[in-house]
């Protein structure tokens, strides 16, 4: 048997659970709690089961990026790169911090309006406009 430690592990420690395991806990979450939330305020537990699909797909997203020990920089990551290099590739935890905004934003738009599509084009450039802005500012490291 070998005892070494595989480097491209997500867990912590030997005997922990990873960060993926624990960011797809915590989106799951999401899902029944805005059920709930919507059946009792709109009557409505789909509308409810899709933000929190949203809120769950974001929290999935960025969390192990948070979790994760990122101590050590690269040199790489301090040089600057241009605006259409960093746009071309997908930037998972830019990603998920854009969500989360979105579907709020959605569900606020419900208690506003009965109509959902002015509702879903506001989250739509919500989500579009945060993801854009992070995935130039954050770090390639949080990629």
């Amino acid at each position: 048997m070998n005892d070494s430690h595989d480097a491209r592990s997500d867990s912590r420690d030997e005997g922990g659970l990873s960060p993926q395991l624990i960011a797809l806990g915590a989106g799951i979450v999401d899902v029944p709690v805005f059920a709930y939330v919507s059946l009792v305020l709109f009557g409505d537990p789909v509308f409810g089961a899709f933000v929190g699909l949203l809120l769950g797909l974001g929290t999935y997203l960025f969390l192990p990026a948070v979790i994760a020990d990122e101590e050590e920089r690269d040199a790489d990551d301090l040089e600057p790169t241009d605006v259409g290099t960093r746009l071309r590739g997908f930037h998972r935890t830019a990603a998920g911090l854009a969500l989360p905004p979105a579907a709020l934003a959605l569900f606020g738009w419900r208690f506003v309006s009965e109509t959902l599509s002015l509702g879903f084009l506001l989250a739509l450039v919500i989500a579009v406009v945060i993801y854009l802005s992070l995935a130039v500012l954050l770090p390639r490291r949080l990629a």
